[in-house]
């Protein structure tokens, strides 16, 4: 996505402008952020580190993956012979993982900057990296029966993970712990760690499902009946925490629960005018529990980090910060990323790449 000429040069005033408008029109926060211009790429960035831009452009009919960095002025397109078309992709500590989901080939492959990109046995659905230092990639494989594959990019090692018998969505975090579900069922929740697998959950009766981990703590959803279920946090020291009580909604990872450092961001239910709405909240490492946004307005979960939560509300993303009124952050649409980097909130959408200023 270009820019014209003009807001090239003054993209931050076009933007804090835009953004003035939006906070006198949007009831939902008391002051509006000022989105200050980084650099922007001739195409749809999807992935951001400190240094480096992940994103792709469509040439000859087809997405072409790129990476940009920001510290050296490098342009490398990632080599693909395989004529189907890259999905999935994320940046790694090496470089570039992506997956390719046809008819004739389900492949994850992985570019360090090499002539040509290593293959791997697996399937790039449910693939994810490691959210801080990307050392770390699992994906689903099969062996026969469904297990995961745990790749160290730095050490280019592979350990499988499970039983055979794995099951839904899975998680890594910095230390290459992977916490997943595994049947039969009902599926409970387990974790691997530093070479030993624990299992974290003993249900006899329903299943768990989607954890997420940051290293801390686990978070998943607890089945409690055939039609309910709870946001459940797992901590060594404290057991299972209930978040968010019982009720027949469907919970999705990372949009209704994210654990981050200790803080764990998650949605609970209010009645507001007649209409049930989600609300976000931040539990902190200590256990407070902190409601960050309006109590009156649908709102789900975008990013979190640094004990602050990015999230969306009404077509609009905001910074929700405890003690403090959500900011308004930018307008939201589908491709609109936002990312915590050396101590600030940067947010992309198209090809621009943009710091929040409070």
């Amino acid at each position: 996505m270009k820019t014209n000429l003009i807001e090239r040069h003054f993209p931050s005033l076009f933007l804090r402008t835009a953004l003035m408008l939006l906070a006198a029109a949007a009831p939902l926060a008391s002051q509006a952020a000022h989105l200050e211009y980084v650099t922007e790429v001739d195409g749809t960035i999807t992935d951001i580190t400190p240094q480096r831009i992940l994103f792709f452009v469509i040439e000859d009919g087809r997405p072409i993956l790129k990476v940009y960095n920001r510290a050296t002025g490098s342009l490398r397109a990632v080599p693909d012979g395989t004529s189907h078309t890259p999905g999935y992709e994320k940046l790694t500590a090496r470089g570039v993982v992506y997956g390719i989901t046809e008819d004739d080939e389900t492949s994850v492959y992985e570019w360090n900057g090499a002539a040509t990109p290593l293959w791997n046995d697996g399937t790039p659905r449910g693939m994810r990296v490691s959210p801080n230092n990307k050392r770390y990639v699992i994906w689903p494989t099969w062996r026969p029966g469904r297990y995961l594959n745990l790749r160290d990019v730095m050490l280019y090692k592979d350990t499988l993970v499970g039983n055979g018998r794995v099951a839904d969505l899975a998680d890594v975090g910095d230390g290459g712990e992977v916490v997943y579900t595994e049947g039969p069922a009902p599926y409970n929740v387990f974790r691997f760690r530093a070479g030993q697998t624990v299992q974290l959950t003993h249900d006899s009766t329903y299943s768990h499902f989607n954890p997420l981990t940051d290293g801390i703590n686990v978070v998943y959803r607890k089945q409690v009946s055939a039609t309910a279920s709870r946001i459940v946090m797992y901590n060594d020291n404290l057991g299972e925490v209930i978040l968010r009580d019982a009720s027949s909604d469907y919970f999705t990872p990372r949009a209704d629960y994210f654990p981050s450092s200790g803080w764990v961001g998650f949605t609970r239910l209010n009645t507001a005018n007649g209409n049930t709405v989600r609300q976000v909240w931040l539990r902190s490492p200590q256990g407070q529990l902190t409601a960050v946004s309006r109590s009156d307005a649908d709102a789900s979960i975008n990013a979190i980090a640094g004990g602050q939560v990015m999230f969306v509300s009404g077509g609009y993303l905001y910074l929700g910060r405890p003690g403090a009124a959500p900011v308004l952050v930018s307008p939201f649409a589908e491709g609109t990323g936002s990312a915590w980097l050396q101590g600030s909130w940067y947010v992309h959408f198209g090809g621009g790449l943009y710091r929040v200023v409070l």
